[in-house]
């Protein structure tokens, strides 16, 4: 049997894709994985920030396209890029083990994000880390960044910013660990949804597909990622809003989650823990609480 992986073309997003490869034909003898990349509108438009795009699905429409046409088998994305409200006919299947989800401060100028200095620059594509840093330091002169790994490391290189924030397991993936110069606390820099997880979407129907995957899904990962969706989906929330949700399991067998909700200047904010047995449960509760006080306005302004 032959499958067709869809995948962006970035390093980070190759890689991504030949670990689930090698996830499936280890596990089948008969198997064979073939990688076909593609280029989403979020790869060719590195010029904009990603809240003036406006489309949904940035890094995903086009290997959504591929999947409902048959053309691949299932796509492999960044869990973080994948809309919680899927099209129709396909769904979020399953993913590994989640990497880190936390995020990275990186700088050639400091040891570590408390030692930017009065009106640092600072360079990040992200609503939600620009609402965080404002919220923590609006002394902070704030640079859109866009690009892969690679490019943005370039630019922190060339540009002379104090400092750029991005995600801790893209560095990790591309063996690229030691430009960490501080990993930064989930309880503060709430994560993207789903972040550091790899998520694959098949095709609703392709039960051959799904019944081969099955076995390889890490069910806490699984668990976790699906409440961070669940609160992100009942925020109404996305790419181009300042929204973190994170799960994770504690030591103890509980769940803990953590939510994050802002303005985009980081004036206006909603930031909670809660602990329990179901994060499911968590995060609904949450979400319940955030929009009864004013969330989805929040988010919008």
């Amino acid at each position: 049997m032959k499958l067709k992986i869809g995948s962006r073309t970035s390093n980070l997003a190759m890689w991504q894709s030949r670990r689930i490869a090698e996830l499936i034909e280890k596990a089948y003898d008969d198997v064979r994985v073939e990688i076909v990349g593609m280029e989403t509108t979020g790869d060719r438009r590195t010029d904009e920030p990603l809240p003036t795009i406006g489309a949904k699905g940035l890094f995903t429409a086009e290997l959504e396209e591929a999947l409902l046409d048959d053309r691949i088998d299932l796509a492999v994305h960044s869990l973080k890029d994948l809309p919680s409200a899927l099209p129709e006919g396909l769904r979020y299947a399953g993913s590994p083990p989640r990497g880190a989800a936390t995020d990275a401060f990186i700088s050639t100028r400091w040891d570590s994000f408390d030692d930017l200095p009065q009106g640092a620059k600072v360079a990040t594509g992200s609503q939600r880390r620009r609402s965080q840093l404002l919220h923590l330091r609006p002394d902070l002169q704030l640079v859109d960044l866009r690009g892969n790994i690679e490019t943005r490391l370039r630019k922190l290189d060339d540009h002379g910013y104090d400092g750029i924030i991005m995600a801790t397991v893209a560095l990790h993936r591309l063996e690229m660990t030691e430009r960490i110069t501080t990993e930064l606390d989930f309880s503060t820099f709430v994560p993207a949804v789903s972040q550091g997880a790899m998520g694959v979407e098949t095709r609703i129907g392709r039960d051959d597909v799904d019944e081969l995957l099955d076995p390889l899904w890490h069910v806490p990962t699984v668990t976790a990622t699906r409440a961070e969706r669940t609160f992100m989906r009942r925020l109404e929330g996305g790419c181009s809003v300042a929204l973190g949700g994170y799960s994770r399991r504690r030591d103890d067998g509980s769940w803990s989650f953590y939510g994050w909700a802002s303005s985009t200047d980081g004036s206006r904010v909603l930031h909670d823990h809660r602990t329990g047995p179901d994060p499911m449960e968590l995060a609904d509760a949450m979400a319940d609480d955030f929009i009864e006080r004013g969330a989805r306005d929040i988010l919008h302004s």
